[in-house]
């Protein structure tokens, strides 16, 4: 893979990225918490989530929960690393670092899928592909959960053997080479999914805005209005604020894909930037679960009042 002559680099003090992190991390994980109580107590007389609803729901918010725990986790061992310079802390660091990658990529990806089930359910399928899709959105749901995390556990794994096997002085060239080949197929498979994904994220997304859109206008206009009208308003909006939290977190994600792999350039070294672009964009996911769930929704509502 050959290397592009790009100097430019970014970073970020470590000041500002716990003054960052760590109250966004906490916020986020003590609402998670909440999601996770009112899935499994639901208040008494609401309808429960049914499938796939309930596994793509839950899947986003334990890999936001176990992505916010990262993020702290990851906070610590920064800690152990500056202030233990005599013991082999490096590892916790980078493992802490790799696990802190596995949760933000699947925790994106959980809801893409998300969004195309309620796409499926709002935006009436014409074509033919999409009918089937419909017909087959819990088996097409469970596949792509699976696939997804195994495109980035490979990525875990390949980076593991990448650490273990090129800090020893003892590494043959073969393994040196054939890890460098596993890195460049973890790295291109990750970018084309990535790119994929936007491309469906945006997508669906954008098509289910202006149907939903154009349906209010045609209530509006006939005068009409009820809870369900602003029940899709509410949709509509959630919907708009995901697909801009969506669409900047992957662009940077594939940049900081790109800058790593294909740069010579020591781009964001510390890994302090897309860690909290991943905090914000986790955060901001769980404030359009609670304001979109009504089974969140509802239960706030009722210890608000």
């Amino acid at each position: 893979m050959d290397i592009l002559i790009w100097n430019c680099s970014i970073s970020m003090s470590l000041e500002a990225f716990h003054l960052v992190n760590v109250p966004l991390s906490v916020v986020s994980i003590l609402m998670d918490i909440f999601f996770v109580f009112c899935m499994v107590f639901p208040q008494q007389g609401q309808p429960q989530m049914k499938q796939p609803l309930n596994v793509l729901v839950g899947s986003l918010v334990g890999c936001n929960t176990a992505l916010h725990f990262c993020v702290l986790l990851f906070v610590i061992s920064g800690f152990t690393y500056s202030l233990s310079a005599y013991f082999d802390s490096v590892g916790l660091y980078y493992f802490t670092a790799e696990c802190l990658l596995f949760t933000m990529r699947t925790s994106v990806t959980s809801y893409l899928w998300l969004n195309v089930f309620y796409y499926c359910q709002i935006v009436p399928a014409k074509h033919s592909l999409l009918i089937l899709l419909r017909k087959n959105i819990r088996l097409f749901v469970y596949s792509a959960l699976i696939f997804d995390k195994f495109i980035f556990l490979y990525g875990v794994a390949t980076s593991v053997v990448r650490y273990l096997i090129i800090t020893p002085y003892t590494t043959t060239y073969e393994e040196k080479n054939a890890v460098k080949h596993a890195v460049g197929v973890d790295f291109w498979s990750r970018l084309v999914y990535f790119l994929f994904s936007l491309c469906v994220m945006l997508t669906s997304s954008c098509a289910t805005v202006l149907y939903l859109w154009r349906h209010m206008k045609n209530m509006e206009d006939s005068s009409r209005s009820s809870p369900h009208l602003q029940s899709q308003m509410r949709v509509t909006i959630t919907g708009i604020v995901q697909i801009l939290l969506y669409f900047l977190c992957s662009v940077w994600l594939i940049i900081d894909d790109i800058a790593y792999h294909l740069a010579s350039a020591d781009f964001d070294s510390k890994a302090h930037i897309i860690c909290t672009v991943i905090t914000l964009y986790s955060f901001g996911t769980n404030i359009n679960l609670g304001v979109g769930q009504s089974i969140f929704r509802e239960r706030i509502l009722l210890f608000w009042q």
